[in-house]
């Protein structure tokens, strides 16, 4: 008798969305200069850039035309990724709210292994990425399984249980991963400059969307009230008494 396979359980996995950006190679070269004129002007910071140049997180704030279309187009599929991996229903009353920075990785720049915490996506936008001047993997990005490979996975090499994985996006490509998920990026050993978008996104309450409905329920549970038309009040002449022999108050009004 032979045994019956019934199905292979993938659990625990990790998300991670990719997209290409409409007309990235425009945006680019605009933004290619946009980033050499605030090089010339901002000092830039430290955080897990070595060698390289880190801007401020003022990215989706920024007014240069190539930035904003940037942005916007980066939110937009940073919403698409949430509906693909969430319940939409939930999403009604929920925005995502991003902050961004510029990294510019020259020749020997690179970032130490980190992940982003209080975030829900993480991302990385590719605007300018060279190839390899020696080959290997160099100016590559690897992401990092905070759990071990069991024992044997050197001998089995499944590529379910591997505890690091590499990319090498092209140009206008952008790869987004949980937040949580360690990563790093590989020395750049070419002669031109590896530069990327770094994007960090929350989840957030809107608080439009919540008052409107709390209002759209205030309003429904008042039309739920037997006997109420919409938009009449009861006559308070006709309203029934209490106990106390006191008429009973009219519904208070809700306001829009």
């Amino acid at each position: 008798m032979t045994n019956t396979f019934k199905k292979l359980n993938l659990v625990f996995s990790t998300p991670i969305p990719v997209y290409e950006i409409a007309d990235f190679a425009r945006i680019n070269a605009d933004i290619i200069e946009e980033i050499r004129v605030r090089r010339e002007k901002e000092q830039g910071m430290v955080r897990s850039n070595r060698v390289g140049w880190h801007s401020d997180l003022d990215f989706f704030a920024r007014k240069e035309p190539a930035h904003r279309e940037l942005a916007q187009k980066i939110m937009q599929c940073l919403a698409d990724a949430t509906q693909r991996v969430a319940d939409k229903d939930k999403l009604a009353n929920l925005r995502l709210e991003c902050d961004g920075w510029v990294n510019v990785n020259p020749k020997g720049g690179y970032n130490v292994p980190h992940d982003h915490p209080g975030a829900f996506w993480s991302a990385a936008y590719y605007i300018q990425v060279p190839e390899p001047a020696n080959g290997g993997m160099a100016g590559a990005i690897e992401f990092i399984d905070h759990r071990s490979a069991p024992p044997g996975q050197g001998l089995v090499q499944s590529p379910y249980m591997r505890s690091l994985h590499a990319m090498r996006p092209t140009p206008g490509t952008l790869v987004v991963f949980p937040s949580t998920l360690k990563h790093w990026v590989h020395p750049n050993d070419a002669d031109e400059d590896r530069i990327t978008i770094a994007i960090n996104a929350k989840v957030a309450v809107d608080p439009e969307k919540m008052r409107q409905a709390q209002l759209d329920a205030a309003h429904e549970s008042v039309r739920q009230v037997p006997g109420l038309s919409e938009g009449a009040e009861a006559d308070a002449s006709a309203a029934p008494a209490d106990n106390a022999g006191r008429k009973a108050k009219k519904p208070a009004k809700t306001k829009a």
